[in-house]
């Protein structure tokens, strides 16, 4: 159980609690505005506070690190068969400080020392790969509705994997834990060769199966396609300058197609003079008078008088004419003519060039080879690697699918051989549930229909509320101290803070508290439950309404009050 919980923080209230049902009650000042609440009275802080004691890391954003806060000492005072012990642990602005009974001890071995006293769990035990930890287990009996420990009964937070909640439970309740755990072995087994099987190219699958023949017949081939990319790296000739000389073929090549458009413009430049020479020599005097004789018809005599004149006219222009078109036609020919001998000097020159680029390679291209030949002898080497170890992969993959299969089928069968531990279990739930319900719940105990392994379901009258949601969790946890402390597996006490009430009735609540009085009269234990005040009003007012006791609190509520006055919090600061 826990004696105290004391602080070197001057305004800390520190808290002291007695066996059985101690109340931590959270009161609305007068002064409070309706929309007000009581989040900074320290009801979660408590559990914060627990937590930050026993189990967590360091986290340099928690409330502890905060500048109000560094610098202060907690200790909690722990009572278990009739010896004390005391923790306290110092928040700095580097390394927290945890202490013993006076002693420095590392969070690692104060884990582990409780995991023992409290949990009767060894070190060799929960030093395996999915074990139960020291954590887990103490985070069902003090619940963070930070992480989400009230969502569902059997997650202690929303983060919580499924085979940590498995092997956790199944140690708390009395069953197999190590069948789940070697479930998640197996799991992770089969994770590896799924993803060892999506390793390998899509090439090498086949209808979503890794196909070993689709390798082989690669490899194959690839002797083939090694065997020539060598030869051709081996026959390679490196052609000093090679990329000059390219550039300079490529010149060649530019300036002889440059030269042959240029002769096509003149071939068709003597093709069109040739046609002007002939019109000059069609053109004669007697179409000239044919033409003056018509006009005649229509003109004076004076006219043809000037013929002779025009006529002198005439043959002048076209002898200028002729000479000029001759003139032209000789410049083309000659420009041919030129053009034709360049072409030839060129066409030598760039023969000469491309033989020597056929000669050999580049350096660049030389080194291209070497890589596609590195890159081929590479996948070579690799194929030849996977090849072994792939070709019983998906029979592997098989043969863990039956194993996890068979290990669920063996968890439900370690349910069902251990008759005392389930019918226990499935009992104090039900009795539990009906005493708040006037129904009994139902716990459901099995293999799960996948492969999940073990299936822990519970279910209540009018689960769906929300307020009976949370009921779900207050009569799970209430299985789980009764059934732990049978197998000496429980911490002494038990912890919840007001989220465990939250949307429940007045009536629920004082049936809840009543049973729990009952239930740490019966068992020996401890329980803490930190409450707003007007939760407490509401079991008065159901009392009223029905005329019927439910339960008086009077009796269970601390010394010790929280308010949501400026320093009425549990640290007595706001930060």
């Amino acid at each position: 159980m826990i004696v105290e919980i004391t602080s070197t923080l001057t305004t800390f209230k520190p808290l002291r609690f007695k066996r059985g049902l101690n109340i931590l009650v959270a009161e609305r000042h007068e002064t409070s505005g309706a929309k007000e609440t009581r989040n900074g009275t320290g009801k979660t802080s408590f559990i914060e506070l627990v937590h930050y004691l026993l189990t967590e890391k360091r986290n340099v954003d928690g409330d502890f690190h905060k500048p109000e806060i560094i610098g202060s000492e907690f200790c909690g005072k722990f009572a278990r068969s009739g010896s004390e012990f005391v923790i306290c642990k110092k928040s700095n602005p580097k390394t927290d400080e945890l202490k013993r009974d006076g002693e420095v001890i590392t969070p690692r071995n104060l884990r582990k020392e409780l995991a023992l006293e409290w949990f009767s769990l060894s070190e060799e035990d929960s030093a395996q790969t999915y074990s139960p930890k020291f954590g887990a287990l103490l985070a069902y009996f003090v619940r963070k509705e930070r992480n989400g420990g009230f969502a569902s009964p059997k997650m202690n937070s929303s983060s919580q994997q499924d085979w940590d909640s498995q092997v956790s439970l199944s140690y708390l309740l009395g069953f197999d834990w190590r069948l789940p755990q070697k479930l998640q072995v197996k799991k992770d087994e089969k994770k590896d060769a799924d993803t060892l099987a999506k390793m390998i190219k899509s090439g090498y699958l086949t209808d979503g199966a890794l196909d070993v023949n689709k390798m082989q017949a690669r490899l194959d081939l690839l002797d083939t396609e090694i065997d020539g990319k060598r030869k051709e790296v081996a026959a390679a000739s490196v052609v000093d300058g090679y990329r000059q000389h390219e550039v300079t073929a490529n010149q060649l090549t530019g300036r002889i197609r440059d030269l042959n458009e240029a002769n096509l413009e003149d071939l068709d430049l003597l093709e069109s003079i040739d046609a002007a020479l002939k019109e000059v020599d069609d053109a004669s005097a007697a179409d000239l008078k044919s033409v003056y004789e018509q006009v005649g018809i229509f003109f004076s005599d004076q006219i043809k008088k000037r013929f002779e004149q025009v006529e002198a006219f005439h043959r002048q222009v076209a002898k200028n004419r002729e000479l000029h078109l001759k003139r032209e036609r000789r410049n083309a020919s000659e420009r041919l003519s030129f053009r034709k001998t360049e072409i030839i000097r060129l066409q030598d020159g760039l023969k000469d060039k491309l033989d020597l680029l056929k000669s050999g390679i580049a350096i660049e291209r030389l080194t291209l080879l070497q890589s596609d030949l590195n890159r081929l002898e590479a996948e070579q080497a690799d194929l030849r690697t996977q090849i072994p170890r792939f070709r019983d992969v998906e029979e592997e993959r098989k043969r863990l699918g039956r194993e996890i299969a068979d290990l669920v089928d063996l968890i439900g069968q370690d349910v069902i051989e251990r008759e005392v531990a389930r019918k226990t279990a499935v009992q104090i739930f039900g009795e539990t549930s009906k005493f708040l319900y006037d129904e009994p719940g139902q716990l459901v105990l099995g293999k799960s229909k996948g492969i999940a392994g073990l299936s822990i379901e519970t279910d209540i009258v009018g689960k769906k509320s929300g307020g009976k949601n949370h009921m779900q969790v207050f009569c799970f946890d209430w299985l789980l101290v009764e059934v732990a402390k049978k197998n000496d597996r429980f911490p002494g006490f038990l912890i919840h803070d007001s989220h465990i009430f939250d949307g429940v009735d007045g009536r629920q609540i004082g049936l809840a508290l009543s049973l729990a009085q009952k239930k740490c009269e019966s068992l020996g234990v401890q329980y803490i439950v930190a409450m707003n005040s007007d939760d407490l009003q509401k079991i008065k007012n159901e009392e009223e309404v029905s005329g019927e006791e439910i339960f008086d609190p009077s009796d269970y509520i601390m010394d010790t009050r929280l308010s949501d006055e400026p320093n009425g919090g549990l640290f007595g600061v706001r930060f």
